[in-house]
């Protein structure tokens, strides 16, 4: 009876030993996990976490990424669902930064894909973009994307092997592009990362219209294990471990200047910023020490005071030359009150106004020599905010985008289809989500709406569709100088032409255009010194050009001491 009981408790042992076993088994088949290294110009960057799930009818991919040191958007969560045959199902993405969020999601019914984008309280969307059955989502930065691409890569056969994918542009207005993704296997390396040195196939990816990189197979077991874009100084590469490290937030300050935490009431609740001052605040020239001020505006999006580095430069280099300087976080980002995800322009414009507001209160300055510079989407604000206050004496618009009604963003991606080379076909369906995005805004009276499921703030949109830039326009007095850079795309240079005749057009002020032919969007390149949040270092040459123009238009007449400080 004792050998009874004895084998049926090694029988049930086994069989519990067994069970553990399958489970962790089927668990380990299920469920697999990656960690990646991120490096942008041969510095550290942050990592990424990649889930991939099996389920009976789905193939499920999770990505939480952590990029501390990049300029905007630091956190991003995304998922892809296919089906077992790697069918497209829905994809969604999403991006963090100073407490606001921007919201990709792609839904696919049968042979087409409809497309939303969420910024703060802007949206675009479109519906039944035809796509071939297959398609797989990419994005050259996104690990996640390559997975399934690799998956359905024939290892045996090699060579080159075509995939047709989707693939989303940076930018939030414009819908995804369909492209063919090339992958072709070169050779076999040894790859070392850490301790582990492993054998690896690469392989070659080709984008039309996009630069080429390489890509890196485990032969084991065909997990990915490196992507390098070098164009674009992207490494991303297998770790077996997570890391972490938390960016130094960089000081600027001179001997030239003070800067000082400043907070001033906004409609939606204070707001927060750094306002700079000269730091010898009386001269021969100017005994009551009041020096002519500039309030910095940023384009759309969550951006705090310092826009991605874009501000920084400007406020450290303008109290050199007998500026004050106030820029600030937008209402519901960084340390200002408020909601950014129901920030309509005119709330904007009410912030700006609070912001004028608080520069005359200042006793350093000149309540009557207040100046503005904008960027991108700002150039709107800026405009609007000049129309309705005559103590503005100047603008500066970098690179400017007038983003307000349908025919004036029709305008403006027409410039941008002729610029980038894009094919009829992807300008009518970039148009149709224009009229798309329009109609979901205006066919209802309400707030709120749900779009693709996803709940978006309506009011925003048909406030800036019911804005005429020309009415702005008419109203101005102040002169206005546009800065552009060959080298934009998001407002190329026949859109700058077509804002300066709208100026010459509707205005009575007098304007001017600064070009520079070998700089971008942001007037400078984009540093990473591995220690702290990367930003773009604006070109000196810039900076002097918005300095020698606010001493020929918005400051009063400078005697010998000024015009040799002037000087760079």
């Amino acid at each position: 009876m004792k050998k009874i009981y004895i084998t049926v408790l090694l029988v049930f042992i086994a069989s519990l030993l067994l069970f553990i076993f399958s489970f962790v088994y089927l668990d380990k088949y299920n469920h697999k996990t990656f960690y990646y290294n991120i490096a942008i110009e041969g510095q550290y960057a942050g990592t990424a976490k990649i889930d991939k799930y099996v389920t009976e009818e789905r193939l499920i991919y999770k990505s939480a990424s952590a990029m501390p040191f990049r300029e905007l958007f630091t956190d991003e969560r995304s998922r892809l669902d296919l089906d077992r045959r790697y069918n497209l199902l829905e994809y969604q993405k999403e991006l963090f930064a100073n407490g606001a969020s921007h919201l990709y999601y792609a839904e696919a019914n049968d042979a087409s894909v409809s497309f939303m984008s969420r910024l703060t309280s802007q949206f675009t969307f479109i519906s039944n973009v035809p796509v071939r059955r297959g398609a797989f989502i990419f994005e050259e930065s996104s690990p996640l994307t390559y997975l399934p691409i690799i998956e359905n890569y024939d290892f045996k056969l090699g060579g080159a092997q075509g995939f047709n994918s989707i693939i989303y542009l940076p930018d939030s207005q414009t819908p995804p592009l369909r492209r063919f993704v090339t992958l072709t296997s070169v050779r076999d390396e040894y790859i070392k990362i850490g301790r582990r040195k492993i054998k690896t196939e690469m392989l070659l990816l080709k984008i039309k219209s996009m630069p080429p990189g390489s890509v890196w197979v485990a032969k084991s077991d065909r997990t990915l294990i490196m992507i390098d874009i070098p164009s674009i100084g992207l490494k991303i590469t297998r770790g077996f471990e997570p890391k972490e490290l938390k960016p130094r937030e960089p000081s600027v300050t001179a001997e030239e200047y003070l800067s000082k935490d400043v907070v001033f009431p906004g409609k939606a609740g204070q707001l927060s910023g750094t306002f700079t001052v000269p730091k010898d605040t009386s001269s021969q020239t100017n005994p009551a020490g009041k020096h002519p001020a500039v309030l910095l505006i940023w384009g759309s999006g969550p951006h705090d005071r310092s826009y991605q580095g874009l501000f920084e430069s400007i406020a450290s280099y303008l109290p050199r030359y007998g500026y004050c300087v106030l820029r600030f976080d937008r209402r519901g980002v960084g340390l200002s009150g408020g909601d950014a995800a129901t920030a309509a322009p005119d709330d904007d414009l009410a912030d700006l106004a609070s912001a004028v507001s608080f520069l005359k209160s200042q006793n350093e300055v000149n309540a009557n020599r207040i100046a503005v510079i904008s960027h991108a989407e700002g150039a709107l604000s800026a405009m609007r905010l000049a129309a309705q206050n005559a103590d503005i004496k100047g603008l500066v618009l970098m690179s400017p985008i007038m983003n307000a009604g349908l025919k004036e963003r029709e305008t403006l991606l027409r410039d941008r289809a002729a610029l980038e080379k894009w094919n009829e076909e992807y300008l009518k369906t970039a148009m149709r989500a224009l009229q798309e995005t329009y109609d979901k805004a205006n066919k209802t009276g309400r707030d709120w709406g749900y779009i693709l499921g996803k709940k978006c703030y309506l009011k925003a949109a048909r406030n800036l569709d019911a804005i005429d830039p020309a009415q702005a326009m008419a109203k101005i007095s102040a002169p206005i100088a546009i800065l552009h850079g060959r080298k934009e795309t998001q407002a190329p240079t026949a859109y700058i032409v077509h804002f300066d005749k709208a100026l010459a057009a509707y205005g009575k002020m007098k304007h001017s255009i600064i070009y520079f032919e070998t700089l971008g969007n942001f007037f400078g390149k984009l540093g990473c010194d591995g220690s702290s949040r990367m930003r773009y270092l604006v070109d000196r040459e810039a900076l002097a050009a918005i300095r020698d123009w606010l001493n020929l238009n918005t400051a009063e007449l400078a005697g010998p001491e000024d015009i040799r400080l002037n000087k760079q």
